[in-house]
């Protein structure tokens, strides 16, 4: 194909038809490269939208797409890996398959490569960078027959009408368009180059001590591990970077080598005033970051020490306002939390087994420097009565050490099945002894976290005309599964009584797939009343024979955080709670009950666990 083509050596009816083919070609070469250019005019906007410009005042932590005004604690973003800019969870596009995701302007960068079939393009020269641009067959000819249209006296066909937007996609003005944008992108890019380096410059003491590990290192290692380089990242962007690493270590050899501790920390210990209060453990308060790293001791990110001494506490439950109170008196003969320093800072825990969320925690005060504190602090549970057996109450002691460090002093565990609340002795103070904690708590008392009542129906083909068009068409054996979720009581409330709740479904089928579906939310409701229907489509006698299906119950969570689980019944095969042989037989009948019953509704009360 490097000699030219001839075509005086065609009859003139072939040369017709080749032209014709040429001129058809030509303008489905206009219209695609109008396609991309409406790709990469849509790619542009993106840009322009979330660019930051001089003439508008930003603040100093915003989302770089949409400009959402960034938390400090929540919400906060994240950095995307394609360009470095931090970005909200609204602006972001999880890649399929994966758990990576990209801004929504990489993501659309990423699709316009797809597209238009640049990501080749750009493979091949990287691979052979002297290889020249790619000719077609079809431009050889039209070029070849234009050189020799003035020596063969031959009437071209009359090429097919070009819009105005198809001959705006001549290769002249796609050259001047493409000059045009570049020098746009290259002068944004300049520019958020500059903005980003000016806010790295201006970092505080605190974000420079948090990094004084990779500081410390040499200035090409240290640029090797921070820097996050993007593709349209300019010359001018890596040359500040370059040059602003020995100012910043420099800046930080002069500042104190003795940091003052992070406002975190400093907000992470509770006051210590022993004056005598209620404490109403709820909403915001379990929102804090003492919290935060307060339940993370009880996944075994705490110290332990020699667990000696008791504790002095007392329970009473009031029945018209179904409130359980403990009254934290005193304690006495602790063991030290920091052995070596001989320091203690005990505060008593207390939780509502088997709830070890956030809003199920409650707290005292921290008292400074003693083994035999005194609290006089009652802590408060919206608790059902029905509930009160299958509870038992968790009291433990900790010791709050430097930088948050907590430290396992002992622990108490009643059944509150067998408390006799009616008593008066009962009501009054006891002396426990603290014990360590137990690697696995007894499992013998039934853990119920309230009552689900559903109905449920399979639907089926009926008569003997559906059911021989049934055999005929495999398709049609499948039938659905209708449930109908009424309303749930006596689930674990939050400390003010109320509940966010919804229901999740899950409908495992025997190949492992997947049916998923959702109720609304029911806000401020102890005893919530969805009455929402679930269908499930395509399923049939024998598949929900061997399926199960999951009905959860959660808590929706406020700002961000994530949602509390509050009970959860298994109906199918694999129905029931682990180690409750009752409920896992009573749930097997009445899934039996349903699938032997078509088309007819079967009411269920279904155990949380």
């Amino acid at each position: 194909m490097a000699h030219e083509v001839d075509l005086e050596s065609f009859k003139e009816l072939e040369r017709d038809i080749i032209l014709r083919v040429l001129y058809r070609d030509q303008t489905v070469q206009s219209i695609e490269e109008e396609r991309v250019r409406n790709l990469k005019t849509h790619l542009q906007h993106l840009r322009w939208k979330g660019a930051k410009s001089s003439s508008q005042e930003y603040k100093e932590k915003c989302c770089a797409r949409c400009q959402q005004t960034l938390g400090l604690l929540l919400n906060r973003g994240a950095v995307c890996q394609g360009c470095s800019h931090r970005v909200c969870s609204e602006c972001r596009v999880f890649l399929r398959k994966t758990h990576a995701w990209k801004c929504t302007v990489c993501f659309e960068d990423r699709n316009v490569k797809i597209k238009t079939g640049e990501w080749f393009f750009e493979e091949r020269a990287r691979k052979f960078p002297t290889a020249g641009r790619r000719e077609t067959a079809g431009a050889r000819l039209l070029q070849s027959y234009q050189r020799q249209s003035s020596k063969i006296s031959v009437v071209p066909p009359t090429p097919p009408p070009l819009s105005e937007s198809q001959c705006g996609g001549s290769p002249n003005r796609l050259q001047e368009l493409g000059h045009f944008r570049g020098f746009n992108k290259s002068v944004e890019n300049l520019f958020l180059s500059v903005t980003t380096q000016m806010r790295k410059l201006s970092k505080s003491q605190n974000d420079m001590t948090s990094e004084k590990h990779l500081l410390a290192m040499d200035p090409r290692q240290c640029m090797g591990h921070t820097e996050r380089r993007s593709q349209s990242d300019t010359a001018v962007n890596v040359t500040s970077r370059k040059t602003s690493t020995p100012d910043i270590l420099k800046a930080f050899h002069q500042e104190d080598p003795r940091h003052p501790p992070s406002p975190v920390l400093k907000q992470d210990t509770p006051p210590s005033s022993p004056t005598h209060s209620t404490v109403f453990s709820g909403g915001l308060r379990h929102g804090s970051l003492i919290s935060v790293n307060s339940t993370c001791t009880e996944m075994g990110n705490f110290d332990n020490a020699n667990v000696t001494g008791e504790i002095e506490f007392a329970i009473h439950y009031c029945v018209n306002s179904h409130s359980l109170e403990i009254c934290i008196k005193t304690c006495k003969n602790l063991a030290y939390g920091e052995d070596k320093r001989r320091k203690c800072n005990p505060y008593v825990k207390t939780y509502l087994l088997p709830d070890r969320s956030s809003q199920g925690k409650r707290k005292t005060r921290v008292q400074k420097n003693t083994l035999d504190p005194t609290f006089e602090e009652t802590l408060k549970y919206q608790v059902d009565p029905a509930q009160l057996a299958t509870r038992r109450l968790q009291v433990s002691v900790w010791h709050l050490g430097t930088l948050a460090r907590r430290v396992f002093l002992g622990e108490v565990i009643l059944p509150l099945a067998t408390w006799d609340f009616e008593g008066s002795a009962a009501q009054n103070a006891r002396w426990y002894p603290l014990r360590a904690k137990a690697e696995k708590y007894e499992e013998n008392i039934p853990q119920t976290n309230g009552e689900l009542a559903v109905r449920a129906k399979l639907v089926l083909p009926v008569g003997p005309r559906m059911l021989q068009e049934a055999q005929e068409d495999q398709l049609a054996l499948n039938g659905q599964l209708c449930l109908v979720v009424l309303g749930a009581k006596n689930l674990p409330v939050r400390s003010d009584g109320t509940l966010n709740s919804f229901v999740k479904g899950c409908l495992t089928l025997p190949d492992q797939q997947k049916l998923r579906v959702k109720s609304p939310v029911l806000k401020k409701q102890a005893c919530p009343q969805w009455k929402h229907s679930f269908v499930f489509n395509g399923v049939s006698s024998s598949q929900l024979r061997q399926s199960t299906l999951e009905l959860t119950v959660w808590d929706q969570a406020m700002f961000g955080m994530n949602d509390r689980l509050l009970g959860e019944a298994k109906l199918g095969s694999k129905g029931g709670a682990p180690g409750c042989t009752d409920s896992c037989s009573q749930s097997k009948l009445q899934w039996q009950k349903v699938l032997s019953s078509p088309n007819l509704w079967t009411d269920m009360t279904l155990i949380l666990h």
